[in-house]
């Protein structure tokens, strides 16, 4: 290996998801740790994410949505977490990850607010959605077209898997949403995986798209 891709290495974003409802085993080295409650209601999140909070290995971050009907996402819900941001609610985590799968249609200018109080207040955002694209959102195809030229996301998390117990990535696509689309990505791409040997395979992949990944958030543990 040599001295490029060592630095590379040590550059790169290495996350997990810790579920708030069942053990953890964060990988070593980790760079990123994410509470993981499936809500996006933010008082039932902060108030689940309260209790595993401490473990969190690396950079704390908290997730907001999920792939379900309590992860998904209305402009009430929103608003919500905007005033939340504002009265600084989240200000024991480094950042918040947006599990963006399930919600209403016209959303994208209610996240751009979102995503910005966030940066007011110092936080990074990462967004995660399933496969390309948010499957349960109308509108997704233009949503992400916001959202890879969005300078107040810093990470783009697309979720190489369906079921989460998955042996190889899953590449399939969502929504209209191909994986050239995010070649001219603003934010930083940042696959979530089942494992973290997977991410061999899913920068190979990218890279045939002309993606440049960043590291990888893996789901088991």
């Amino acid at each position: 290996m040599n001295s490029v891709e060592t630095l590379e290495e040590m550059n790169l974003i290495k996350g997990y998801w810790d579920k708030t409802y069942s053990p953890s085993h964060p990988f070593d080295h980790a760079t990123l740790g994410i509470a993981f409650s499936g809500w996006a209601n933010p008082d039932k999140a902060l108030s689940d994410s309260a209790e595993i909070k401490n473990r969190l290995v690396g950079h704390k971050y908290i997730s907001l949505g999920g792939g379900n009907n309590n992860g998904s996402f209305t402009q009430e819900i929103l608003h919500s977490i905007i005033t939340h941001i504002k009265n600084g609610k989240f200000s024991d985590y480094r950042g918040i990850a947006f599990d963006i799968e399930e919600g209403e249609a016209n959303l994208t200018s209610h996240f751009e607010h979102a995503f910005t109080a966030a940066k007011n207040k110092n936080l990074k955002v990462l967004v995660t959605t399933s496969h390309s694209a948010p499957y349960g959102i109308p509108d997704a195809q233009m949503m992400m077209k916001n959202f890879f030229r969005n300078e107040n996301i810093d990470y783009l998390s697309p979720q190489l898997y369906t079921s989460g117990t998955e042996t190889e990535n899953d590449f399939q696509t969502s929504q209209g949403v191909s994986w050239e689309d995010y070649a001219h990505s603003k934010p930083a791409i940042v696959p979530s995986i089942v494992q973290a040997n997977m991410y061999h395979d899913a920068k190979n992949r990218f890279s045939r798209h002309q993606v440049n990944t960043k590291g990888f958030i893996q789901w088991a543990n």
